[in-house]
């Protein structure tokens, strides 16, 4: 995106005209010139932009922006793994629009944390959610390693006892095998 258009967009986004962003600086036609590529704004006349817009100047010298309809969500979902609050984490990234290369990764990794730490909590009443939530993480991620997969099959196994006893004592054998076999592989 050029520098004119990122203007144009922080202006629209910022909810102001051309009048009320040039103020008693610079004329609308100057900026009308800028937002259309026809002038290059000086050093000065960007830092005064930027300044009312709210942005760095940086925001407008980089080469591509890139703009996340997340970081709200992620910052939520931080503040709720921070406070081990591991269901508000998966109720706030439930809330998270893919694709977003910003935040994709880091999503991930959180979601995967939080379902870890959930699973272990809830094993032996829940072992069917645990289970679950085991299954959903990503693993793939970028960040997901081995210590992570260890624990995760883990907990698998724990999962696959309980749920192997519970159906022994309610005499479902069939059940009771086919968590048995898990248990063996």
């Amino acid at each position: 995106m050029e520098l004119g258009e990122k203007i144009r967009q922080a202006r629209l986004e910022a909810g102001l005209s051309q009048r009320v962003l040039c103020g008693n600086t610079i004329t609308r036609n100057m900026l009308s010139q800028i937002e259309n590529g026809v002038a290059k704004p000086s050093m000065a006349t960007l830092q005064y932009l930027a300044s009312r817009l709210g942005k760095p100047v940086g925001y407008f010298l980089e080469e591509q922006t890139v703009l996340s309809p997340n970081p709200d969500v992620m910052a939520q979902a931080r503040n709720a793994y921070a406070k081990k609050d591991y269901r508000a984490v998966m109720t706030h990234l439930a809330e998270y629009q893919s694709p977003d290369p910003l935040f994709d990764a880091e999503k991930d990794f959180l979601a995967a944390l939080a379902s870890l730490a959930l699973a272990e909590e809830v094993a032996d009443q829940d072992p069917r959610w645990a289970e679950f939530l085991l299954d959903r993480i990503n693993r793939s991620s970028i960040y997901y390693n081995e210590s992570m997969e260890q624990k995760r099959k883990l907990l698998l196994r724990r999962c696959w006892k309980v749920l192997e006893q519970h159906y022994r004592a309610q005499e479902d054998y069939k059940q009771a095998y086919l968590y048995a076999c898990k248990l063996r592989t």
